[in-house]
C-alpha cells in the first residue's frame, strides 16, 4: 500500500471532505487493484458507507453552533494529572446576523469587528484593536453563542476552554494550566475563549478563598498581558460582580447579555419557525408573550419541544392556543408539584397573557372556580 494514498486519505478524513475522501479511497483500491490485490481492493469499497442523515448531528450544548475545525488534529494542550484535553479548536458556522441581540449590543461588536478588519492601517498609526470582550450576563442569554457569532464574522477559530480540565486540585497546577493555554495560542490568529470565567478571575481580597486561587489570578493577569494581538480574548460570566477588579481593566469593553427583550423574541420565534414549522399556522404573538421572562436557551427549548410535539402528534396546519399554553406549562413546571403556589403562579402567568381560564381547566383538569378561588388566596390579581 503506497504510503502517499494512505496519507491522501487520512488528510481528506481531516478535513472532512466526503467528496476528497471517496477519491482517495477509491485511488488506494484501484492501486491495489494494479498489485493484484483484487480482495483487498473490494474489501476496502465495501468498507466504505455514506450515510447522510448520520453525518447530520444534533446537540444542545453551548457549542451546539460550532463544528470541529480542521485544526482538532493538533494535539492539544492537556492536564498533566487528569491528561484532559484543556481546550478544544471549533469553528464557527453562525454571523452576527444569526443572532438576535440588542441594537447597542450589534453597534458595538460591530466597531469591534471594523477595528480587526482595519489592523494594518490602526498599526500604522500605532493603534491596537480591541481584541479583549467580557460578556456578563444571566444563564442561557447567549455568551457563548456571540462569541461564536463574533468569531465568525472575524474568519477565526475558537479556542474553547474547558474549565474541567483547566482547574486543578493539585497545588500550583492550574496556573500551570493557564500558561499552557496561553502559550498554544500566542501564535495563532485565533479567539480564546474562557466560559465561567469568575471561576479561574475572583477577587483576590475573598478571606474565604485560598491563597492558590490568589496565585492562579495573578498568573492569568500576566498571562493576559502577555498576551499578542493576533489573539482575540473572550471571557464570559454569569457572576461579574465576583471578578477582581484588576481582571476589568484588561478589558477593552464589557458586554452585558441580558434577557431577551421584545424584538429579540419575535426575532428568534420568527427565525425558528420559518425554519422548522414552516408547515403550521402558529400565532406568533402568543409565542412572543409566553417566552417574556425566558433565556435565550429556554426560548429555544420551548421552541424545539413545540416542533417535536407537532412531529409526533403527526400535527397538520394549526396549533391552537391550548397546545402551546400546554407545552409552555409542561416546560416550565417540570419539577414542580401541582399543589405548589409556584405551579400556582404559572397558571396565572398563563392567564395574565391572555390563556382563558376555561383553557386552563381543559388542561389541568382544575376547575375554573378553583383556579379562580387559588389565585386570590394566593394575592395573585391581573394588575
Amino acid at each position: 500500500m503506497k504510503s502517499g494514498l494512505v496519507v491522501k486519505l487520512v488528510e481528506a478524513h481531516s478535513s472532512s471532505s466526503e467528496d476528497a475522501f471517496k477519491i482517495a479511497l477509491n485511488n488506494l483500491a484501484e492501486d491495489e487493484e494494479k498489485k493484484g490485490n483484487a480482495t483487498t481492493a473490494s474489501l476496502l469499497r465495501n468498507a466504505y458507507v455514506y450515510d447522510k442523515k448520520r453525518s447530520t448531528t444534533y446537540n444542545d450544548s453551548p457549542l451546539s453552533e460550532m463544528s470541529f475545525s480542521t485544526q482538532s488534529a493538533i494535539p492539544m494542550p492537556k492536564d498533566r494529572d487528569s491528561t484532559l484535553d484543556l481546550l478544544e479548536v471549533l469553528t464557527p458556522k453562525i454571523k452576527l446576523s444569526d443572532v438576535a441581540l440588542p441594537e447597542k449590543t450589534v453597534q458595538v461588536l460591530k466597531q469591534v469587528v471594523a477595528e480587526q478588519r482595519s489592523i494594518e492601517q490602526l498599526a500604522d498609526r500605532g493603534v491596537v484593536p480591541a481584541n479583549r470582550l467580557l460578556f456578563c450576563g444571566p444563564p442561557g442569554c447567549g455568551k457563548t453563542l456571540t462569541a461564536n457569532a463574533l468569531a465568525g464574522e472575524l474568519d477565526m477559530p475558537i479556542a474553547y476552554v474547558k474549565l474541567d480540565g483547566l482547574v486543578s486540585s493539585y497545588l500550583g497546577q492550574t496556573g500551570t494550566n493557564i500558561r499552557k493555554i496561553f502559550d498554544f495560542v500566542k501564535n495563532k490568529r485565533i479567539m480564546l475563549f474562557l466560559d465561567e470565567f469568575d471561576a479561574i478571575a475572583k477577587k483576590r481580597d475573598d478571606s474565604n478563598e485560598l491563597g492558590e486561587l490568589k496565585r492562579v489570578v495573578t498568573t492569568l493577569l500576566q498571562n493576559m498581558d502577555a498576551m499578542p494581538s493576533n489573539v482575540f480574548l473572550v471571557a464570559a460570566t454569569n457572576h461579574h460582580h465576583l471578578l477582581d477588579p484588576a481582571i476589568w481593566r484588561r478589558f477593552n469593553s464589557s458586554i452585558l447579555l441580558e434577557l431577551p427583550n421584545l424584538e429579540q423574541r419575535t426575532q428568534m420565534i420568527d427565525h425558528f419557525c420559518s425554519e422548522k414549522l414552516t408547515d403550521y399556522n402558529i400565532d406568533h404573538k402568543t409565542l412572543t408573550i409566553l417566552t417574556d421572562g425566558m433565556s435565550g436557551a429556554e426560548i429555544q427549548s420551548f421552541m424545539l419541544s413545540l416542533a417535536k410535539y407537532c412531529v409526533l402528534e403527526n400535527k397538520k396546519g394549526s396549533i391552537s392556543q391550548k397546545e402551546i399554553a400546554e407545552i409552555w406549562l409542561q416546560q416550565n413546571t417540570l419539577f414542580i408539584s401541582e399543589n405548589s403556589e409556584d405551579f400556582m403562579k404559572a397558571l396565572f402567568r398563563l392567564k395574565k397573557n391572555g390563556i382563558p381560564l376555561r383553557t386552563l381547566e381543559e388542561i389541568t383538569g382544575i376547575p375554573k372556580s378553583t383556579l379562580d378561588y387559588r389565585f386570590k388566596k394566593e394575592g395573585m390579581n391581573d394588575e
